[in-house]
């Protein structure tokens, strides 16, 4: 049987100097290909949940960040299927104020605020690297 997930994840654009957050996940031995990489906030959509809603707690809980409501776009939204899980992960681009503290959850052991180049640079699990380079094309990574 397959299971059905939506997860949805956010590359957020600090306003005051256009740079963008990348957390780097904690260590987890269960998942190697995750464990101690770069990563974007976010995660699985409960049931319940409307998918921004699920964006907006998920950004909460692992950042601690509050986005800027109207400036959240959908970059992206990619179906596959992977161990039996057929996931729909949206990735979508928004903001937040500069003077905003990141307050880490015990998913991620530490961020980084890069810049666009520095993004489309990173050594980062798939499907990232495409994901990016799709957002720089389209204009939505600048």
């Amino acid at each position: 049987m397959i299971t059905i997930e939506r997860a949805a994840k956010a590359l957020i654009r600090r306003r005051s100097d256009g740079k963008y957050l990348i957390l780097t996940s904690s260590k987890w031995p269960e998942n190697p290909r995750r464990s101690q990489k770069p990563d974007l906030p976010g995660g699985i959509v409960e049931p319940h949940e409307q998918i921004e809603e699920g964006l907006l707690r998920e950004v909460r809980e692992e950042a601690g960040l509050d986005l800027i409501i109207d400036s959240i776009q959908l970059g992206r939204c990619s179906t596959y299927l992977d161990d039996g899980v057929s996931s729909n992960f949206l990735v979508y681009v928004a903001e937040v104020e500069g003077d905003k503290e990141v307050t880490l959850s015990w998913e991620h052991e530490s961020y980084v605020w890069l810049t666009p180049n520095e993004v489309l640079e990173l050594d980062i699990r798939r499907p990232y690297p495409e994901l990016f380079q799709y957002l720089s094309t389209i204009g939505l990574l600048r």
